[in-house]
């Protein structure tokens, strides 16, 4: 099992190496993109898909739903077409937030970026309430779900694109490190979820289990909303403010501890804005030692951290007596 989803995301990986280099210029794909400018690239990569890929399935189900006279399959449509006003977010949310830094905003506007993750989840909300809200209609009407094998076979081939869109998504996401992509590909999934419901419904109605897509859907539903609440409570803490995790302040103390003359660290501050990391410590040397020289140290402690962390770094100086 475990090696079928490692060859899948393989796979998927190959693929978003191949719209990166096709779409990108003098762009070389990254496992993991720190630097601003290839973080924006990446983002608008997967926007433009997103947008298009939505547009064309939108169009080519509004074409089949009226050739085949089928309202689920027009409904559908439109749930794909919707998924547009998400990558416009995305879009939005990250042209805002590589705005240069200003008098009012001197660390930048990388928390834009957050806030766009949250504008995401809330509609993360309002699709899980509309999922519930509709499996309810149907679990209580126990009426049959019109439509064709033939309508279930296209419901369910616009699921597939609409996974590999969300897989995409995911992909660059963990690239960026972005929980704005992240839960752009939570939109995808849960339009590739409405349209096997609807599938399973028209299958099952066959059958005459009229109930069985209205408990899924349900199920389901409360996955969406839990996701959403999931993407939204991790951004309301990184706006907010979070204690640096063990992992990056040893790496912090680690890296500062191979310049000479720095016996120990504390005061570890990280604030992140979006991309952009703020890290600033204090650094205890000899007591003896002197301005000039521990100003050096303090310059070459901030220089290897920033080098290191992908940060700006401000280190302020304490003699060793003053340990506490």
């Amino acid at each position: 099992m475990n090696w079928g989803k490692q060859l899948l995301n393989d796979l998927i990986s190959r693929i978003t190496d191949l719209f990166i280099i096709k779409f990108i210029k003098n762009t070389t794909p990254e496992k993991k993109a720190t630097d601003p400018a290839i973080r924006r690239k990446y983002a608008y990569l997967e926007a433009y898909v997103s947008i298009v890929g939505n547009l064309l399935l939108a169009a080519i189900k509004v074409v089949l739903g009226l050739f085949l006279n089928s309202i689920s399959l027009l409904a559908d449509a439109a749930h794909t077409a919707a998924d547009v006003l998400t990558s416009i977010v995305v879009l939005l949310g990250f042209k805002l937030s590589s705005s240069p830094a200003d008098e009012k905003h001197p660390f930048g506007h990388g928390r834009i970026e957050l806030i766009a993750t949250l504008v995401i989840s809330a509609m993360l909300f309002l699709v899980g309430f509309e999922f519930a809200k509709s499996s309810y209609g149907r679990l209580i009407s126990n009426t049959p779900v019109k439509g064709s094998y033939t309508i279930a076979l296209i419901m369910i081939l616009g699921a597939v694109i609409k996974e590999w869109m969300a897989r995409f998504s995911i992909d660059l996401g963990n690239r960026t490190s972005s929980s704005t992509l992240i839960a752009d590909a939570w939109h995808h999934r849960t339009d590739s979820i409405a349209s096997i419901l609807v599938a399973v419904a028209i299958i099952a109605s066959e059958f005459g289990y009229y109930k069985v897509d209205a408990i899924f859907g349900l199920i389901v539903s409360a996955l969406i909303i839990y996701t959403g609440y999931s993407i939204s409570k991790e951004s309301v803490s990184q706006i907010i403010g979070e204690t640096p995790a063990e992992e990056e302040l040893n790496d912090i103390e680690n890296i500062a501890l191979t310049v000479s003359g720095v016996h120990s660290i504390h005061k570890v501050n990280v604030h992140s804005y979006g991309c952009h990391k703020e890290i600033s410590l204090h650094v205890q040397v000899d007591n003896d030692m002197s301005l000039v020289m521990a100003h050096d140290i303090s310059e070459q402690v901030e220089r290897i951290i920033e080098a290191n962390m992908n940060c700006k770094a401000t280190v302020h100086i304490e003699p060793l007596e003053e340990i506490f």
